[in-house]
């Protein structure tokens, strides 16, 4: 207890909570979500002053509508109860900006690139002040006219779409939003003429980094992929109809020659795959099924939606995200309390119908349509620990019918408070072009559900993502690896389901710690049915759960479909038409290691004959952490080796976006060149050793008199500890571990994919989540996509 509070105190600037978070979670909270001082370096509010800040903020629009100041103070109580018991949170920008002296603003837009250098151009100048206000944007691309088209101011021909795609990450790659890049989604539909280039526009490594690409397919392409139809494809453009074309451009990225090509349904289908089954991308969406639930159809068809693929929404439409979690919701007897569920979610509703109030875009377009229309994304998390915990399988019909009946709940208490709402503020002021107008429904807020990945927010309370499954029942912390307090995270659900069961040992946690999974853990086959993770379950389970929440669900829900890496195109393909046929509004493929697969098939001739001549790969990397305390504080370095030596170096030392950090990251970078190219470790030490500083720290044989001096001192402790040189200080690693668990650790590194590492602290502590394109680290929180 004393080591936790002392713990607190270090991530909390000597401030304590009484909230139950873990160190992991104060971790994410410290970093992302509590105010810092005018340096934005030390926190200055506790977990309970950040939700009362917030509550109190939210609470005080009802001011704008007549209530009394006891009225405003019980809405602020409900606020305050829902957030402090971890039952409900908004996104992380609310948490961070409601309250304080920075612009609020929400994460999902959609603008609309039109046919017009004009037009083109000034989405691009609104869409970076979105950027730099901490924006995440999404495009649809087919709006533009297709390479080699006339242009009749110019007297040229039109560059297309894609061209225009390369511009704006260009620009979005200098744009920095609190200390990251913007998330940013691009859609094409398949019957524009120019599908093909952006179908690959993200085969070549690092192309478009700023971008996640989906494809956006209609119901008569789906219809004749699965039929097979030998007939050709046609696209369309100003209602003429046109063949799918090949583009060739020069190293100026400048249109050279437009081949159209014979093509059906299916062989279009089938690049997609091909891209899909190598990386990842491009996604898929479902257009047509989008727009048959379109709310507010005198807007016209929706073209695109947010980064993470579970917004679609209207040219400069927003909509503000919130999450309930589900674990809060188990009850005593193995069901789900559905009472009180609709009281948090009536709560969370007005909540975040509020945030629309105190929300204010550098963009007036933006401002007008998101008020006008008034969406709010209210979603879930912790489902998973919610299935753990009433002891029901996440690939199971019952599973499902769990996710139905959850849902269910939840979308029709947030319609009846929305129609309350309307009652008591008026409704939504594009009401009379909606279907609600249609039916004759008053409804205050256009659009209520949806589910999204929810990245760091869910780190903040320990629980699952949006609707994915656990990806593994445990994991390896940076503390843990540095020796400073234990050497496992072991899923908090399992541990209490072990002892209930009388299952629980070190052998029992020692197979967890190094598979993640039960499936060859001596334990009753009751457990190992709940227990399961993302790579247990098969893609068609994946994909029917999916299927279950969206049946319940205003917009969409951000998943991925999770493939062994052994799964086969044809696999990927059916995977499509399946989420089609059951009626999801996209789909998004991973499988397992493709990422690290395409980055080794991409490398460059020079690099693949290095590797072919010492027959290095990747693939039998294992990984070391180290810790060094500096005179610039605690130096972090990842190194990764193989059975010849040290292959990659990972340096990170905080605050990052200092000149003293990206040194530091470049000694790593430069290690890793000089070692790929074949370089001796023992001979650089001496080099790193010799250098001096002007902050030295430490005493005697711990003394480190500069950050090069701590870098060798790591690498050659490294070295000693797999053998490659002797221990002469009888002082072999700096990592307190036992040899026991350290032999667990290192199985597991072994075994582990290797190779992807948070951009922000080069931890190898992440996982893929939902469809964001980059990693979520469970070191500090990062997350590309929140």
């Amino acid at each position: 207890m004393i080591a936790e509070l002392e713990e607190q105190k270090k991530l909390l600037n000597g401030l304590t909570t009484q909230l139950p978070f873990s160190t992991n979670s104060l971790n994410v909270l410290a970093k992302r979500y509590l105010q810092k001082d005018e340096n934005n370096e030390k926190v200055i509010e506790t977990p309970e002053q950040m939700f009362n800040r917030v509550a109190t903020a939210l609470a005080e629009v009802e001011n704008n509508y007549g209530k009394t100041s006891q009225q405003i103070e019980q809405i602020r109580k409900q606020f305050y109860d829902v957030l402090s018991n971890f039952e409900f949170t908004p996104a992380g920008r609310t948490l961070t900006n409601a309250g304080s002296m920075t612009r609020l603003i929400a994460n999902c837009i959609v603008l609309h690139i039109n046919d017009s250098m004009e037009e083109i151009f000034q989405t691009l100048k609104e869409a970076s002040l979105l950027q730099q206000a901490g924006s995440g944007l999404g495009f649809p691309l087919h709006l533009m006219r297709p390479a080699g088209s006339p242009t009749k101011t110019s007297q040229g021909v039109a560059s297309g779409p894609v061209s225009f795609l390369n511009v704006y990450n260009r620009s979005f790659g200098v744009i920095k939003q609190q200390n990251r890049h913007g998330a940013n989604m691009a859609v094409m539909c398949v019957d524009h003429p120019d599908i093909l280039e952006f179908i690959h526009s993200k085969d070549k490594e690092g192309n478009l980094k700023n971008f996640n690409v989906s494809v956006g397919l209609t119901n008569e392409f789906m219809e004749k992929v699965r039929s097979n139809d030998p007939s050709l494809w046609m696209c369309t453009w100003k209602d003429k109809k046109i063949k799918p074309r090949k583009i060739a451009r020069d190293e100026n990225f400048i249109v050279k020659k437009v081949e159209e090509v014979n093509m059906t349904a299916k062989e279009i289908f089938q690049e997609i795959i091909q891209c899909a089954w190598n990386t990842g991308e491009p996604g898929c969406v479902f257009l047509d099924k989008v727009n048959e639930t379109n709310p507010i159809p005198g807007l016209g068809r929706i073209e695109a939606c947010n980064p993470c693929g579970e917004q679609f929404l209207h040219d400069g439409d927003v909509c503000n995200l919130g999450s309930i979690n589900l674990e809060k919701f188990a009850t005593p007897e193995g069901g789900v309390d559905f009472e009180r569920l609709r009281q948090v979610t009536k709560i969370s509703t007005r909540m975040l119908d509020n945030v629309i109030d105190l929300s204010d875009f550098p963009v007036e377009k933006v401002n007008q349509v998101f008020r006008n229309n008034r969406r709010i994304g209210l979603g879930i998390m912790g489902f998973a620990d919610l299935l753990y915990q009433i002891k029901v399988p996440y690939n199971s019909e019952e599973g499902r019918e769990i996710a139905e009946q959850v849902m269910k709940c939840i979308q029709e208490s947030s319609h009846e408070m929305s129609q309350q709402l309307a009652e008591e503020k008026g409704v939504f002021p594009n009401w009379n072009i909606s279907i609600y107008a249609q039916k004759g429904i008053k409804m205050r807020n256009a659009a209520l559900t949806n589910i999204a990945p929810t990245g760091t927010i869910s780190m903040m309370f320990d629980v699952s993502g949006g609707v994915e499954p656990y990806f593994a029942l445990a994991y390896h912390y940076k503390d843990i690896l540095g020796g400073d307090v234990s050497l496992s995270y072991l899923n908090k659900h399992l541990e209490t389901a072990l002892k209930e069961a009388n299952a629980y040992s070190d052998e029992v946690m020692e197979t967890v710690i190094k598979e993640g999974t039960l499936k060859t853990a001596r334990v009753p086959e009751s457990i190992k049915k709940v227990f399961v993770t993302s790579m247990d379950i098969s893609p068609e389970d994946h994909t029917r759960m999916q299927a279950a929440f969206q049946k319940y669900c205003d917009n969409a829900i951000s998943k991925t479909i999770n493939f062994p890496n052994s799964a086969t195109k044809e696999d990927v393909l059916q995977g499509y038409i399946l989420a089609w046929e059951l009626g999801c509004k996209g789909c998004t493929v991973y499988r397992d290691g493709s990422r690290q697969l395409q980055v080794l098939n991409l490398n460059k001739d020079k690099e693949k004959e290095i590797l072919v001549k010492s027959e290095r790969s990747s693939h039998n990397e294992k990984a070391d952490y180290f810790k060094v305390e500096t005179g610039y504080g605690p130096l972090q370095m990842h190194i990764n080796y193989d059975d010849i030596g040290p292959t990659r170096v990972f340096v990170n030392l905080s605050p990052i976006g200092t000149e003293i950090s990206g040194l530091a990251s470049a000694i790593g970078i430069l290690l890793s060149k000089y070692f790929k190219l074949g370089g001796n470790p023992v001979k650089i030490l001496k080099h790193l050793n010799s250098i001096k500083g002007d902050k030295p720290h430490g005493f005697g044989p711990n003394r480190v008199d500069s950050i090069p001096n701590g870098i060798s001192k790591a690498l050659r402790n490294h070295l000693i500890k797999t053998g490659k040189i002797p221990d002469v200080s009888g002082q072999v690693t700096l990592n307190k571990m036992t040899k026991e668990l350290k032999k667990v650790y290192e199985e597991k590194a072994a075994t582990a994919p290797i190779g992807v590492y948070c951009p922000k602290c080069h931890s190898n502590n992440v996982r893929i989540e939902g469809n964001c394109p980059g990693p979520t680290c469970f070191d500090c929180g990062y997350s590309e996509c929140n």
